[in-house]
């Protein structure tokens, strides 16, 4: 990945935009050698956008099925009481 000082950024931004959407791989900007942001291609951020809902969904999914197995088989834990549910979720 390549990085860039802010105050180097700040002399080139048309260039190292080009070079972003040129090379789909992002620049990290670096602030006092910190990272402080990235620069990625509208592209690349909607693909690993999207990448990323779908893994989410597919841990979401996952739990879900494993929630109703285990309501299947009884092990799922019952709630009579709102409050006491509330709680255990809160910690």
């Amino acid at each position: 990945m390549k990085s860039i000082p802010i105050s180097d950024l700040r002399q080139r931004v048309a260039e190292v935009i080009q070079d972003v959407q040129t090379a789909d791989e992002p620049t990290v900007v670096l602030q006092r050698s910190r990272k402080a942001a990235y620069i990625v291609s509208p592209e690349r951020y909607e693909r690993d956008q999207a990448e990323l809902s779908a893994l989410r969904r597919l841990v979401f999914l996952g739990e879900v099925r494993e929630a109703e197995a285990e309501y299947l088989v009884g092990e799922a834990p019952r709630f009579d009481d709102l409050e006491r549910l509330l709680d255990d979720l809160r910690g």
